[in-house]
């Protein structure tokens, strides 16, 4: 399986701490990108592909943080012009389009599921792809609408069209299949303000006819951290012992 965290999206937003990323922010002592890394530990036989800032490699020497955390991950430089999340994993093409099982996970979130656990469902299930979703409408997010089989119909980028939204964790039974699809829309220029995003991807799969589920966890179960209040949120639970 291949392993993809895409963390060249996320902005520095401790300006009153030296201008640090988030991935450096440190929760409870552990700065942000090992926790994500950490996550993907359950997952045997894993190859860990990381998309990092350019200038952040440069600046803060984060891809040498990546491979002391785990020196076989494969670290992905990204240019500040590269527009969104589709864009950055498709630099890791080479390693993606392959007749192997990927997982996307974004950087600026936790997620307390078992990873394992999760993809086995997905597999038990027959599907072709699947994401963890949680309960919002807040447009910041990303929807899939589901069906009354429990698969998914349609999928949409800070729009909800539905209250299943996406906590940033993407599988795929076979990478070849989103590297297609992640293709076929940007030739669609299916952008959303110049950027183009994961959870669209899955409208080219749906228009394959391929099976795609969700597993919808509480909303206890994911942190995101997209702003400064998020992430004091966050560093509150865990001063308080409940660790996301």
């Amino acid at each position: 399986m291949n392993i993809l965290i895409l963390g060249a999206g996320v902005a520095p937003i401790e300006a009153a701490d030296g201008g640090y990323p988030l991935l450096l922010a440190e929760i409870d002592g552990v700065p942000l990108i090992q926790r994500v890394l950490e996550t993907t530990r359950t997952l045997s036989n894993g190859r860990v592909i990381v998309a990092l800032r350019k200038a952040d490699i440069t600046r803060f020497h984060l891809g040498n943080v990546v491979n002391i955390l785990n020196a076989d991950a494969k670290v992905i430089p990204v240019n500040d012009g590269v527009k969104g999340a589709a864009c950055t994993a498709l630099l890791a093409a080479p390693y993606l389009d392959a007749e192997e099982e990927l997982l996307i996970l974004n950087a600026n979130q936790l997620l307390d599921v078992n990873l394992s656990e999760t993809i086995e469902s997905f597999r038990s299930r027959g599907l072709d792809a699947g994401l963890i979703t949680f309960t919002s409408v807040h447009p910041r997010y990303s929807y899939v609408r589901v069906g009354d089989d429990g698969l998914v119909t349609e999928a949409a980028e800070k729009r909800p069209i539905s209250q299943h939204a996406s906590a940033g964790l993407y599988w795929f039974a076979d990478g070849r299949q989103f590297v297609s699809a992640a293709k076929s829309m940007i030739r669609k220029d299916a952008h959303v303000e110049g950027d183009f995003y994961v959870t669209p991807v899955l409208n080219e799969l749906v228009l394959d006819q391929r099976r795609i589920g969700v597993h919808r966890i509480d909303n206890s179960k994911y942190q995101p951290i997209k702003s400064e209040r998020q992430l004091s949120h966050v560093e509150a639970h865990f001063d308080h012992g409940v660790h996301a």
